[in-house]
């Protein structure tokens, strides 16, 4: 009995220890890591250039990428120019202010950083959808042409089970299809 116990404390004991398996994922001009438990859907959100999950674990995430341009041309059109600026910074306000308008935030924190020399914005937060506790992280990614949204999210009370993995996904996006700008200050 005693080495029945012991093989099974030495098999969790590797387990946990065990770095997470990670695949490339290459759409479009861009590319990032993901866990290989994670299964293609597409049923997330219908604007999402990727959209990735695991219904068993609750763990998902998306990538929105939009161009500056038409963000540039609809803060035009719709007038907007007094609420938001026509750069990086409105973008992820007016997103923000969507958020929070559709999810009721708790616990929010936010940081400027760097994602592979590209200039981001990073949130994390709890949120209640219908009756789910959520916890979810965002990353705003400033790229050369296009803006992106990579939004990953699982249930609250499997934050501690995933939050270093969700972490993982989002600093691994890389462009890969332009020419990059790099932040100033920013490690190559």
């Amino acid at each position: 009995m005693k080495k029945i116990y012991f093989l099974f404390v030495t098999l969790v004991l590797l387990s946990c220890s065990k770095e997470e398996e990670l695949k490339k994922i290459e759409v479009k001009n861009y590319a990032l890591q993901l866990p290989s438990y994670l299964s293609k859907t597409n049923d997330l959100n219908e604007d999402a250039s990727l959209q990735y999950q695991n219904p068993f674990r609750e763990l998902y995430i998306i990538v929105i990428d939009e161009s500056k341009q038409e963000f540039e041309q609809a803060i035009a059109v719709n007038e907007l120019e007094d609420i938001y600026s026509n750069d990086f910074n409105g973008y992820v306000e007016l997103l923000t202010t969507s958020l929070e308008n559709n999810i009721e935030f708790k616990n929010k924190k936010e940081k400027d950083t760097v994602i592979n020399s590209l200039e981001a914005k990073l949130f994390k937060f709890e949120g209640k959808i219908e009756e789910y506790e959520v916890f979810y992280e965002i990353a705003f990614v400033n790229g050369v042409s296009n803006y992106y949204q990579i939004m990953t999210w699982t249930l609250l009370n499997r934050r501690s089970d995933y939050e270093a993995v969700m972490d993982k996904m989002i600093n691994s996006f890389k462009i890969t299809g332009e020419t990059k700008v790099h932040v100033k200050g920013a490690k190559k």
